[in-house]
Parts: structure tokens; sequence; C-alpha cells
């Protein structure tokens, strides 16, 4: 039987591929509020990412969850399409 050593850089490599708890929870709350603005919106997935990557929705919802996680995920939709209003996006 053969043992199968993996290198230390390796090994670390992996370890920071693994999200954590907060990182986790971030892409959760992105993943739900691009399904609620989907729905509200009455738009396809597409339209959807479109809008998302154009103004960068993600990264808005990293950066700002702090601020976000305390109230529901609709009162962060709603920050978003603020945000998106004061960018003159309609919707």
């Amino acid at each position: 039987m053969k043992a199968y050593v993996i290198p230390l850089q390796m090994y670390h490599a992996q370890e920071e591929n693994i999200m954590n708890q907060r990182q986790i929870d971030i892409a959760d709350m992105q993943c739900w509020v691009f399904r609620m603005a989907q729905t509200k919106w009455n738009i396809s997935p597409v339209e959807c990412a479109s809008i998302f990557k154009q103004y960068n929705i993600l990264g808005f919802i990293a950066n700002c969850y702090d601020s976000l996680h305390l109230s529901s995920y609709q009162c962060a939709l709603d920050d978003v399409e603020e945000m998106l209003h004061n960018h003159g996006v309609r919707i």
C-alpha cells in the first residue's frame, strides 16, 4: 500500500478554498437577494445577472453585509433598489 503525501503548499492552498462562516452568510444573502430581485422585477436570471454585474450588486452586498444582515433580506433588496435608483436605473 502506497502512502500519499500532500505537499504543505498544496494543503494550504486547499484550506484557502474553504469558505468561513461569514463568507457563507454573505453568499447566502447574495443568492436570496438575487432571487428576490428576479422575482420582484419579473425578469430572467440572465437579465438580473446583467444588472447585478453592471452595478456590482454582489460587491455592494458583501461590502455592506455588516449593516444589511441586521434587518431582513427584503430590507437588503430595498437598499439595492435605492442604490440602483441613485444610479438612474428604473426597474
